[in-house]
């Protein structure tokens, strides 16, 4: 029988927790993510993830998500570069538990199990957990008039394929967006917006680092023109978010892209995007009569657009970074 070890707090200066922590930085650098190879020998065979939306994904994925979009800021005012108050709990001889968060996200708790075999340590489990008190998908479901701090807007990443299918599986009415109902379907429709720049503008607009909505401007550059369209997740709804992404990118377009005239469209029977375009400035300019065929019904869509030299509506906007 084996000799049992009992689990015990291991020091981060410690030989072992050194080591730990360094194999742990080495997945934070854009070298490792990039490289496949090196993924395979810090990553078990056995690996899983699952990801602060609540995602589980195995070796493969991961391996494939990274060489997608491998950067990561992994800071570099800690003691540890990257790790925010690292902590180590030897489990046995061969599995020690890292808690830490990142310096750059401190709003998520992180925690990794570690194994040697074959003399060598590898990941063997990851985990991402939002914290109390920065606002995440599961709360935000539970309290939907919760405060919309720290919104802003940026452009899409690849990596944002996992947040995508969180929304695309928040409400019904999202399969209007497109068929997204797995990881690889999320990671078509991003690839899809990112590999047709210029003509396509997407930003993702992001709650605390995490992406819970899309705006995006389909762009006519001979005749400066751009049709407007945009999506929210359930949960982040009610809040004017939509709107105050939609008031950015329109003044994105204008003054930074030269474009004279937005464009969109909408149902005649959704009336929380009728709020958001004409909120966002938006005039109404006709009927496009029994457009859409839904379940049976023809349904009218509505069409709307704003000029350059149109009054600039009040209200707040979000800041694109």
């Amino acid at each position: 029988m084996e000799k049992s070890t009992i689990a015990g707090d291991l020091s981060p200066s410690s030989e072992l927790g050194l080591l730990i922590i360094e194999h742990e930085q080495r997945l934070l650098r854009t070298q490792t993510r990039a490289n496949s190879t090196e993924l395979e020998l810090l990553l078990h065979e056995r690996f899983e993830e699952i990801g602060k939306s609540g995602r589980h994904f195995d070796r493969q994925q991961i391996i494939e998500a990274l060489a997608l979009d491998p950067v990561i800021d992994s800071g570099d005012k800690s003691p540890h570069p990257g790790l925010a108050d690292p902590r180590l709990l030897q489990l046995s001889e061969s599995w020690v538990l890292l808690r830490y968060r990142l310096v750059t996200d401190p709003s998520t708790r992180r925690c990794s199990l570690w194994v040697k075999e074959s003399n060598r340590w590898q990941l063997y489990f990851h985990q991402g957990t939002t914290s109390p008190g920065f606002p995440a998908l599961a709360a935000a479901a539970a309290a939907p008039a919760a405060s919309s701090h720290g919104a802003y807007l940026r452009p899409l990443h690849p990596s944002d394929a996992p947040a995508l299918l969180e929304a695309f599986d928040s409400a019904p009415d999202m399969l209007r967006q497109g068929e997204v109902t797995t990881l690889e379907q999320a990671r078509s429709y991003v690839q899809l917006l990112l590999a047709d720049s210029p003509e396509q503008l997407p930003l993702a607009l992001c709650i605390e680092g995490q992406l819970v909505g899309l705006v995006c401007a389909r762009v006519d550059r001979r005749n400066r023109n751009a049709w407007v369209w945009y999506w929210l997740h359930a949960a982040f709804r009610g809040r004017g978010l939509t709107v105050r992404a939609v008031r950015a990118l329109a003044a994105l377009l204008f003054e930074r892209q030269g474009i004279q005239r937005l464009e969109l469209g909408l149902r005649a029977n959704n009336p929380a995007s009728k709020k958001v375009a004409e909120a966002a400035g938006f005039l109404r300019e006709g009927v496009e009569r029994g457009k859409f065929l839904i379940d049976g019904e023809r349904i009218d869509v509505l069409t709307y657009s704003r000029l350059v030299n149109d009054p600039v509506p009040e209200g707040e906007t979000l800041r694109v970074i």
